[in-house]
C-alpha cells in the first residue's frame, strides 16, 4: 500500500511540474534555453537566426548565410574600403570571379542599405530573380551574397561619435535576443559598451591599448569599456555565449570624431 501512495504521489508531481514548470531565482516566466548537447541545434547556425530577416530579393540557403557571417566577421575589423569589404566577404565563395565582384559590389553600393525598399521596389541589381536560389545565376548568386554581406557588416559594426554618443543593436540568436549598447561617454572619455545576454555568457572588448572582460553566469546584464579610444579605429568586441564548439560572435565598435 505504502509503495503504490508513493507511485501515485510521483505520477501527481510530475503531472504539476509538466503543467507548471519551477522557475529558477532570477525568472519571472518560463524560458527555454540553448541546449549545447540538443542534435537539433548545430553549433554553425547558432547566430544565423539574425540572418532569416535579411532584406534579399529571395531567401539564401543557411550554409551560405553562416559562411558570410564568418567571413563578414573578419572582414569588419579591417580598414578596407566597403566595397573591398564586401568583395573580400564573398570571394571564397565564387573564386577567379573578382572582377565581376567588383562590379556588382558597385551597383550593390549605389542601393539603398537596410530598407524595405531594397526588396520590393525593382531596380537594375534586382529585377529579374527567380524565386529560389537554386535556379538563380551565377551573377544573381554574386549579387544576393554581396547584399547578404553588406547587411551583415552593417548589423555588426557599431558607430558612436559626440554627435551620436550611443546606438543600440539587437541580435537574435537560437537562445534569444543578444543586445548591445555601445556608448561614448564625452565627460570621462571612454567608451563603453553594455551587453544584455539571452543566456549564461561573456564579453571580451579589445582596444589599441586596452581590454576589458566581463561575465555572467545566467541571462542578463553585463558592461565593458575601454578609455581613450583611437578616433577611427577598430575595437573588437567577442560575444560568447555558453555552449560547446561555439564560436563567439565578433562586432566592430568605432569612435569618430565629427571631422569623419
Amino acid at each position: 500500500m505504502q509503495d503504490r501512495f508513493h507511485a501515485l504521489i510521483q505520477r501527481r508531481l510530475r503531472a504539476e511540474i509538466e503543467h507548471k514548470p519551477p522557475l529558477f531565482p532570477w525568472e519571472t516566466e518560463v524560458c527555454e534555453y540553448f541546449d549545447s548537447a540538443t542534435p537539433d541545434v548545430v553549433p554553425a547556425y547558432f547566430w544565423t537566426t539574425q540572418l532569416q530577416n535579411l532584406s534579399l530579393p529571395i531567401p539564401m540557403p543557411e550554409t551560405i548565410l553562416a559562411n558570410l557571417l564568418e567571413q563578414c566577421q573578419e572582414v569588419v575589423q579591417t580598414s578596407l574600403r566597403e566595397g573591398a569589404k564586401l568583395v573580400q566577404a564573398v570571394e571564397s565563395l565564387f573564386p577567379g570571379q573578382s572582377n565581376a565582384l567588383n562590379q556588382l559590389a558597385g551597383l550593390v553600393l549605389a542601393s539603398p542599405s537596410r530598407s524595405a525598399a531594397v526588396a520590393s521596389q525593382p531596380s537594375r541589381l534586382q529585377e529579374g530573380f527567380p524565386s529560389d536560389y537554386d535556379v538563380a545565376t551565377p551573377a544573381q548568386r554574386m549579387a544576393l551574397s554581396l547584399i547578404a554581406a553588406r547587411e551583415i557588416i552593417e548589423s555588426l559594426t557599431l558607430t558612436v561619435s559626440p554627435s551620436q554618443p550611443q546606438i543600440e543593436r539587437q541580435w537574435q540568436t537560437a537562445a534569444g535576443a543578444l543586445t548591445l549598447t555601445a556608448e561614448y561617454q564625452i565627460s570621462t572619455g571612454r567608451l563603453r559598451v553594455q551587453g544584455v545576454l539571452p543566456c549564461p555568457g561573456s564579453l571580451q572588448f579589445q582596444g589599441a591599448d586596452a581590454e576589458a572582460i566581463a561575465q555572467r553566469s545566467n541571462s542578463g546584464s553585463l558592461s565593458v569599456e575601454i578609455p581613450d579610444p583611437e578616433p577611427g579605429q577598430t575595437n573588437r568586441l567577442e560575444v560568447r555565449l555558453d555552449g560547446a564548439n561555439l564560436s563567439p560572435l565578433v562586432f566592430a565598435i568605432r569612435f569618430v570624431t565629427e571631422a569623419e
